[in-house]
């Protein structure tokens, strides 16, 4: 953190503190997941460069290489969509688990929670509106 001085009051001092370790731990495995999926991108550029290496060492007629194209492409195509389609899924879920760690972590109320309670103080509040519609106004302190 910067070097700044803030006062902050005695009674917020340790959840903050709490709070910023728990950023920092949440920080930390947002990093490891990332270099995950870093790795896991670097290990799928690896093959793709094998396989063709490996195709560019060969020596083709047109008609077969046409035809070994077509397959190889549709094959690529094929783990390429599965691979993306995983990794999207896994990141996404990741994600989610991430954002849910996060609000528990804080102990900060999520979207759903602040809603609800929106809804709660709202009913409330028309209840307290309505009491005293109803209630008669009352005389003031009577004077002697």
């Amino acid at each position: 953190m910067a070097d700044k001085s803030v006062k902050v009051p005695e009674f917020l001092r340790e959840p903050i503190e709490a709070a910023q370790a728990r950023l920092e731990a949440l920080e930390e495995e947002t990093q490891k997941v990332l270099k995950d999926l870093v790795a896991k991108g670097r290990n799928g550029r690896r093959e793709l460069g094998g396989l063709v290496q490996r195709l560019s060492k060969q020596e083709w007629k047109a008609e077969e290489l046409g035809s070994r194209l077509v397959k190889l492409g549709e094959h690529g195509l094929e783990l390429a969509s599965d691979w993306t389609d995983r990794a999207r899924h896994e990141a996404v879920e990741r994600l989610l688990e991430l954002q849910h760690r996060t609000i528990a972590f804080l102990g900060v109320a999520s979207r759903e929670q602040v809603e609800e309670l929106s809804r709660e103080l709202s009913r409330l509040a028309r209840r307290l509106e309505k009491g005293k519609r109803n209630r008669k106004p009352s005389r003031g302190p009577e004077e002697v």
